[in-house]
């Protein structure tokens, strides 16, 4: 009689120093070729969000001619205390672009600092079976109303870029400017945090759609104490 076994790896391998940590397994037993990645997308740990709808751009931040205006984000969500977010892609494809100099930033700060304003959507998990709800909230985009940030504290920038032209709808200039940024090292922000992304523009706002992808992991799976 064969007797057939289950390999179950519920949870990220958390081991002291002199351990040695067993070979990871996928659920049917096969020891995974796959990235960081690919492994927190099959443990239903990654993440998506949009605009509000397909289709239908959103406004960027708060033109200014002095730049990025920090307290109001074009998108944005809160890392809660005992999750970690790891960025994984960024993609801003602009449907116009009128300003003069529309400024891109992608950061996280240290505190939860939503204080009021935008549209509110959910993240999906990547996986179509949903095993498990987003953590982060305050999750909004500008849209409707701006949104008010409260003052930023310890910034960290992880991408930013500048597209120093006006161009209208529909010209080459699109395949120019579209962001695809995909984040390989791991950014360990750790809650409780804010990640905000700003598309600003110094003179009339652009308008955009966008997407990210993250992962969130249980800080004390993903963290070791210093």
């Amino acid at each position: 009689m064969t007797t057939l076994l289950e390999t179950r790896q519920d949870s990220l391998t958390s081991l002291g120093d002199g351990n040695t940590p067993p070979m990871a397994l996928l659920r049917m037993g096969i020891p995974p070729m796959a990235n960081k990645w690919d492994l927190f997308a099959l443990q239903g740990l990654m993440f998506n969000a949009k605009q509000a709808t397909l289709g239908t751009a959103i406004a960027g931040s708060t033109a200014n001619a002095a730049g990025i205006v920090t307290t109001a984000p074009s998108f944005r969500f809160s890392v809660p205390t005992g999750t970690t977010v790891f960025p994984r892609h960024l993609n801003i494809s602009f449907a116009t672009a009128a300003g003069t100099d529309n400024e891109i930033a992608l950061a996280y700060t240290d505190t939860a600092t939503y204080t009021s304003g935008g549209t509110a959507v959910t993240p999906l998990n990547l996986r179509t079976d949903a095993p498990a709800a987003t953590k982060v909230t305050n999750c909004y985009v500008a849209a409707g109303s701006a949104i008010v940030e409260g003052a930023l504290t310890n910034v960290r920038a992880i991408y930013q870029d500048i597209i120093p032209l006006a161009f209208a709808f529909a010209t080459s200039y699109h395949l120019m400017y579209n962001v695809d940024k995909w984040f390989e090292q791991l950014y360990p922000i750790v809650g409780p945090a804010s990640v905000l992304l700003w598309v600003s523009a110094a003179t009339t706002a652009s308008t955009i759609y966008f997407s990210m992808d993250w992962a969130e992991v249980p800080t004390k799976s993903a963290i070791t104490a210093v």
